[in-house]
């Protein structure tokens, strides 16, 4: 039985699909509905927050604890 589907047309649809992979984490792990855009501009303030908290309290924090804390306290979204 033949594929329906022609592999170059999956492989150039898949790397012309824009990445949401911040969006499902920060969905994930924290439980926040943001845009693609949002996500890609949280997303390494998450990871810089996520380091800073670990220095501070001598320790890994961990993504999720990091995630939240920066969304609840630091993350100003536009109402």
């Amino acid at each position: 039985m033949p594929i329906p589907f022609k592999l170059d047309y999956v492989i150039e649809r898949t790397l012309a699909a824009p990445s949401n992979r911040e969006q499902r984490v920060l969905k994930s792990v924290a439980g926040v509905d943001l845009t693609p855009t949002e996500a890609r501009v949280v997303w390494p303030r998450v990871i810089e927050h996520k380091w800073l908290m670990s220095e501070k309290l001598g320790r890994d924090v961990g993504l999720r604890v990091a995630a939240i804390d920066y969304i609840e306290n630091e993350m100003q979204l536009a109402a």
